[in-house]
């Protein structure tokens, strides 16, 4: 997993425009922040929290990258994106086929929120 994330690091400084390839990094470090239960860098923080901020309608990307990334961002950060994402599946505005990753987004906030010993 080091050697994925040093790989995409370097291929994120090649193409600093793509953000695939940056998202695609950041879900690799949460990886690795997951096996410490460490959170990322305020920085990345910010640059997530930036992105999830501009979502009006969540589709299944932007579901799958915060799945992928709620264990590194502090959960009173996260908490009005969940609120936002379960609004949004309440009123079937979300995919049917993004149900299980909605569940997965669910399950590790909570996991995130008990190792952060937050509410």
């Amino acid at each position: 997993m080091d050697q994925l994330t040093q790989l995409l690091q370097s291929d994120t400084i090649k193409n600093p425009s793509d953000p695939f390839m940056r998202h695609y990094y950041l879900m690799s470090l949460s990886t690795l922040y997951h096996l410490d239960f460490l959170v990322a860098s305020i920085d990345d923080q910010n640059e997530l929290i930036d992105y999830f901020f501009n979502i009006s309608y969540w589709q299944f990307y932007d579901l799958c990258l915060l799945a992928n990334v709620v264990n590194m961002i502090h959960v009173e950060r996260i908490t009005p994106y969940i609120s936002d994402i379960l609004k949004q599946y309440a009123t079937n505005n979300i995919p049917t086929a993004s149900v299980e990753t909605v569940s997965k987004i669910l399950i590790n906030a909570l996991e995130t929120s008990i190792i952060q010993k937050k509410r």
